[in-house]
């Protein structure tokens, strides 16, 4: 009779294998609550479906489902995830129906959950096996307690069915914690890629392929202004000092960058000693302070941390975009033309574009 457990198992498994494929649909990320509980919800009552013997096992493995989603999710999504369920074991009239839902159902949602690791919900930690066993001794203990009080039954055949219910549930909870972890490694590695492809190896900003896509997307949405950003006689600087010493200024300059600008702006890196950066701020009077704000940040940084002689300044070039028409590209070579003005008039300056003659401000 035991084989029907092999085949709950088997349906569980493949169940399982369906949800991870689905779950970085764009409709799994966004309302990820709905779908976790409605397909852990669904997964229960498809395991209710298959034949189940009346003698053996004490139960099915319909509270897998529900405990996988404690460990993952936590007790809203476990809590959530036994309505379904629920309502179908009401609907077909089940016998003892309110007390396998709360045995089967409620319990494991609860008890799982006291496992939930913060950290699960950011898609970046394995779910320990040792949890999962755990959780399914507190179950089969919880199960066999109640069990044995209503139906005073000690018998070894009693404690033997308890015993082969316990290794079963074991065995299904921890191929679902295998299936979840491996698909998670190969999610992290896979956003770890994606990361490498879309930044700067040497700064740790985007790099520019990144930028262009995020700027594109917004210029088509919302006025944006771009900012051309260069390190003043940087190379100078790499002549005098090194290559190495190029780098690490680079490295500083980047992360200044990145600590100073607007939380909705996006910084990257343009090329050689050059930075761009994508900025919400379109006022011209706010613009101006914004970049007097980041050139003072960077020549008082440098000033202040630095023990050799040379003066680290940067010049900016400023282009807005108003328009929803506005080509990015053409938005990126007036900044860049406006960056050359800075330099030619001194450096450690901004210039915001104009078709006229560009707006220059001496910084020095």
């Amino acid at each position: 009779m035991y084989y029907i457990s092999f085949t709950h198992a088997c349906t569980l498994i493949a169940l399982s294998y369906i949800a991870l494929k689905l779950k970085n649909r764009l409709f799994m990320e966004r309302y990820e609550t709905l779908s976790a509980s409605l397909l852990t919800g669904l997964a229960c009552i498809i395991i209710m479906l298959q034949p189940f013997p009346t003698d053996g096992l004490v139960t099915d493995l319909r509270f897998a489902p529900i405990v996988m989603a404690g460990l993952r999710f936590g007790p809203i999504v476990s809590l959530l995830s036994t309505l379904l369920p629920s309502f179908y074991i009401i609907q077909i009239g089940e016998v003892h129906g309110f007390v396998r839902i709360a045995q089967e159902l409620i319990l494991p949602a609860i008890v799982s959950s006291l496992f939930h690791r913060k950290e699960n919900e950011s898609g970046y930690a394995m779910i320990p096996f040792i949890d999962g066993i755990k959780v399914c001794v507190m179950l089969a203990a919880i199960r066999f307690i109640i069990q044995t009080y209503m139906k005073l039954d000690f018998s070894l055949l009693a404690i033997a069915s308890h015993l082969i219910t316990l290794v079963l549930s074991i065995l299904a909870v921890l191929v679902l914690i295998v299936m979840y972890n491996d698909d998670n490694r190969s999610w992290i590695l896979q956003r770890r890629f994606e990361l490498q492809a879309n930044q700067d190896g040497l700064t740790g900003l985007p790099n520019l392929r990144s930028f262009m896509s995020i700027a594109q997307n917004t210029i088509r949405q919302r006025p944006l202004s771009i900012m051309m950003i260069d390190i003043d006689n940087f190379k100078h600087y790499n002549d005098t000092y090194g290559h190495l010493q190029g780098d690490l200024l680079l490295c500083e300059v980047g992360q200044l960058l990145r600590t100073t600008i607007h939380e909705s702006d996006y910084a990257a890196r343009y090329g050689g000693e050059e930075f761009i950066i994508m900025s919400h701020t379109v006022d011209t009077d706010r613009l101006k302070q914004y970049a007097l704000q980041l050139c003072d940040t960077i020549a008082r940084h440098h000033s202040q941390v630095r023990s050799d002689s040379a003066v680290i300044t940067i010049s900016i070039g400023i282009s807005v975009a108003f328009g929803y028409q506005d080509e990015l590209l053409r938005v990126i070579s007036e900044a860049d033309e406006a960056l050359y003005v800075s330099k030619r008039e001194g450096k450690n300056r901004f210039t915001i574009y104009s078709d006229d003659i560009p707006f220059t401000a001496n910084n020095a």
